[in-house]
C-alpha cells in the first residue's frame, strides 16, 4: 500500500476552530469511518449520514463507547433532490463546525449512452446540487458563528475528462473548481475550505467495484493517511491533490499552477471589487 507524508496535526487547535461537532456525509464504512476514527480520537461528537442506518449506529456506537464523544446517525440518501439542505435543517439543533462531503462513489466502465439518464443525473445532485446546498447552508452558519471548516472529498478524476467515468469525472471537476473559488472568497473570514483530489484508495467499494478482476492493490492509498492528510491541511491550501494515475509525476507542478492561478485571479477580483465599490 502507498503512504503519505501526513503533517502534525494541533488536535487542540483543530478541536477549538472546528468543533464541538462535526458532520460527515458518506460514513457508514470506508473514507466516511476514517474520517469519523481520527474525529472522534480528537473529542470531537459527530453526525454520521449514509443510506444505512445499521451501519451508522455500529460506528457510531462503537466510537462512543471507545472515545466518550456524542453522535447522531441521519438516514438519507444524497442522489435526491433537496438532500443537501435537509442535511443542514436536520441539525440546526447543533454546534456544527466542520462539514465533510464525503459521498460519491461510482463504478467505473459505465458507458454514459448506454445507461439511462436518471443515472446521471442522480450523480448530478449527489456530487453538485447536494454539494451546492450543504456547503451553502453550512457555510453561512459557519460565518455567522465566526469559524468553522469544509472538506470536499473530490478525485484525481476531476483533473481532466475520463472515459467510461463521464458524469463522475464531470462532477469532481465541478467539486474542484466549486472548492477552489471559495477558499478564495472565503480569504480572512475565518471559515476554512479545503478540496481533496483523492487517489485510488483501498476501500470496501473499491474491493467491491475490483472484485475478480485481479486488481493490484498495492497501487492503492490507505484510506486513513488520505484523511489525515485532509484534516492536516484544512485552513492551508486550497486542494490537495495526491499523486495517483498516468500523470502522476506531474501532479506537484499541476497543484503548485493551480493555486498560482487561483492566487493571481482572487487578486484581480479584489481590485475589480474595489473599483466597482468607489
Amino acid at each position: 500500500m502507498r503512504k503519505i507524508d501526513v503533517p502534525k496535526l494541533d488536535k487542540a487547535a483543530f478541536v477549538e476552530r472546528y468543533g464541538p461537532w462535526a458532520i460527515i456525509a458518506g460514513a457508514s464504512e470506508g473514507t466516511g469511518a476514517c474520517y469519523a476514527e481520527q474525529l472522534a480520537a480528537m473529542g470531537i461528537n459527530l453526525v454520521l449520514v449514509s443510506r444505512r442506518a445499521a451501519a451508522l449506529d455500529a460506528l457510531g456506537q462503537s466510537l462512543e463507547d471507545r472515545y466518550g464523544i456524542a453522535f447522531r446517525s441521519l438516514t438519507a440518501d444524497l442522489t435526491e433532490p433537496g438532500a443537501g439542505a435537509r442535511l443542514v435543517e436536520a441539525t440546526a439543533d447543533l454546534d456544527i463546525g466542520l462539514y465533510i462531503s464525503n459521498a460519491g462513489a461510482d463504478g467505473a466502465g459505465n458507458s454514459f449512452f448506454g445507461e439511462p439518464v436518471d443515472r446521471s443525473l442522480r450523480l448530478l445532485r449527489m456530487n453538485a446540487a447536494n454539494v451546492l446546498e450543504a456547503t451553502h447552508g453550512f457555510g453561512n452558519r459557519f460565518l455567522a458563528r465566526g469559524k468553522g471548516g469544509i472538506i470536499v472529498m473530490s478525485s484525481g478524476a476531476g483533473l481532466g475528462g475520463q472515459p467510461w467515468l463521464v458524469m463522475y469525472s464531470a462532477t469532481k471537476a465541478f467539486e474542484l473548481n466549486f472548492v477552489e473559488s471559495l477558499w478564495a472568497e472565503l480569504e480572512g473570514r475565518n471559515v476554512d475550505i479545503v478540496g481533496i483530489a483523492a487517489p485510488i484508495m483501498d476501500t470496501p467499494t473499491l474491493r467491491r467495484a475490483t472484485e475478480g478482476l485481479g486488481m493490484d492493490y498495492s497501487i492503492a492509498y490507505d484510506p486513513a493517511d488520505v484523511c489525515a492528510l485532509a484534516l492536516a491541511s484544512l485552513g492551508k491550501e486550497p486542494l490537495v491533490l495526491v499523486p495517483d494515475g498516468p500523470d502522476e509525476a506531474k501532479i506537484p507542478q499541476i497543484e503548485a499552477d493551480r493555486k498560482a492561478r487561483l492566487i493571481a485571479l482572487a487578486e484581480w477580483g479584489k481590485a475589480y471589487t474595489a473599483a466597482a465599490d468607489a
